[in-house]
């Protein structure tokens, strides 16, 4: 299955972006002026068919494996010298350890409603759907998506599109809109819930893709990524999803399906095995940059887990800003949510002080 492996150099250029141009792009003062965005109702949405929808406030997957307590987690055996690797995972000469992926290498997702007349469409060839199958039913042919609908930059040029109206998310990886308007990706992936993921408790507990993949564990990662309107509350209400450096190999950890880690010591973390912080841990006395603490508290109350691997640094998803950009014209990333939080370098998050759990932690019997 495709990996996040671009190449160094552009991945190199991202994780330099991320850890340091939004900080130098402004300060909580010059950006003053934005901070009215914060906590702003949607407009009213002319286009027939497209939600501005948000699927983060409140969280859709309540109930699943993402929202589940770390408490009692239990530790693997090797757990502390798994937080010892992590820092020393990381595969670049800049010094980056711990990014953010606003606008490249996350997972733009739409949500529209195809029931709606005048609902946009488009056609999407995904090349992993062989004809007749049950997955290109799915993820191929005629499919709703905004006109407006772009993939992540950088190398994955990922994108999904959830509709309310029959319940499928669809995810794609490097994903190219053609001359004619129609759009072909390498790989897509589709999970099939009742309308607005009101079961999701009970049909999809482990949050996993039916069939299909855009990132590599084949899981809905999109709803790992922070929402916009956590980051603008201050309160992620769910687990996190990152991209790590590299991935133990070999080795699918629960609620993961997939793997494409190549690191064979045993101390790595393999994708899907999650963390967390102790409960005991006094987060505030770590002196960590605003929106790092931000993500621990998150890790410590509901932990986390690789999606993928990218094999340059450690990088945390975020939600794409295409559809706020689209209604209110501004990047909330560079400018409310940067103006809130002074920073989003999260080249300090505290690895060392991570704990791990034992592969496959809570799959059900």
């Amino acid at each position: 299955m495709p990996a996040n492996e671009d190449g160094v150099t552009r991945r190199g250029a991202l994780a330099l972006a991320g850890a340091g141009a939004l900080t130098a792009a402004g300060t909580p003062a010059a950006l003053a002026a934005s901070t009215t965005l914060r906590g702003r109702e949607a407009p009213k949405v002319a286009d027939p068919g497209i939600w501005h929808g948000d699927l983060w406030y409140p969280y859709v997957a309540n109930g699943t494996v993402f929202t589940r307590s770390v408490a009692a987690m239990p530790l693997a055996t090797n757990s502390a010298a798994m937080a010892a690797r992590m820092p020393n995972l990381t595969q670049n000469s800049y010094g980056v350890v711990t990014s953010l992926n606003t606008t490249s290498y996350n997972i733009p997702t739409y949500v529209v409603d195809s029931t709606i007349a005048g609902c946009p469409f488009t056609t999407m060839t995904a090349s992993n759907a062989s004809a007749g199958s049950t997955l290109a039913a799915h993820v191929n042919g005629r499919i709703p998506l905004p006109p407006y609908a772009t993939p992540a930059g950088g190398g994955d040029s990922s994108m999904a599109v959830y509709d309310r109206g029959t319940g499928i998310m669809r995810e794609y990886f490097l994903c190219r809109k053609q001359s004619d308007g129609t759009w072909t990706a390498a790989t897509g992936g589709y999970y099939v819930a009742a309308p607005r993921f009101t079961n999701l408790p009970t049909a999809n507990y482990p949050m996993e893709l039916t069939e299909g993949s855009s990132a590599v564990v084949a899981m809905l990662n999109p709803l790992m990524q922070v929402g916009i309107s956590e980051a603008r509350n201050g309160v992620i209400g769910h687990a996190l999803d990152f991209t790590i450096t590299n991935a133990r190999s070999g080795v699918v950890s629960w609620p993961a399906k997939q793997s494409d880690g190549t690191d064979s010591n045993v101390d790595t973390p393999a994708e899907g095995q999650w963390f967390r912080f102790p409960p005991t841990l006094n987060l505030d006395t770590l002196g960590l940059r605003p929106f790092t603490l931000l993500l621990a508290r998150a890790a410590q109350k509901y932990g986390g887990m690789a999606g993928d691997k990218n094999l340059f640094c450690h990088a945390f998803n975020v939600e794409h800003p295409a559809t706020e950009i689209q209604r209110t014209g501004s990047n909330p990333w560079a400018t409310d949510i940067l103006a809130k939080y002074g920073s989003l370098d999260v080249n300090d998050f505290p690895w060392a002080h991570t704990q791990w759990a034992p592969v496959g932690w809570g799959k059900p019997a």
